[in-house]
């Protein structure tokens, strides 16, 4: 289980760092406002084309694969923490405590939430692409 641990770690870790890296130039990127004449978005169409397949879209594959590539396992803890409370109450929560097994679950949930943002950011900015031209 640990070795799990630090593999979803590190996969979400590098997940983390370029989010962190990309996101200021994502954000400025959303903030462009579409000019009334076509010809007039064209340098800003390339841009926001450019951080939507070099920064965004990459970072939002890699999320949602780190997500996907460990859901199952943690599902299968939830399971059978949800299995020990209803068979022996909170006593059984406390006595089968495992950090490993909790951290595993915590970095799932948190590698599923950047993917989530990051779709919705790789959402909004195909949306302004498509407005530029």
């Amino acid at each position: 289980m640990s070795d799990l641990l630090s593999a979803s770690s590190l996969l979400m870790a590098i997940a983390a760092i370029l989010f962190s890296l990309w996101y200021a130039d994502i954000s400025k990127a959303l903030e462009t406002e579409p000019k009334t004449h076509r010809e007039d978005n064209v340098a800003a169409r390339k841009s926001v084309t450019a951080i939507l397949f070099g920064k965004a879209l990459p970072v939002a594959i890699m999320a949602l694969a780190v997500s996907l590539i460990f859901l199952p396992d943690a599902i299968k803890l939830a399971k059978e923490s949800w299995l020990y409370y209803t068979q022996s109450g909170y006593a059984a929560l406390i006595n089968q405590y495992d950090a490993v097994k909790t951290a595993y679950c915590f970095v799932t949930i948190l590698s599923a939430v950047l993917a989530v943002y990051m779709w919705v950011l790789v959402l909004q900015l195909i949306s302004l692409r498509r407005r530029l031209g």
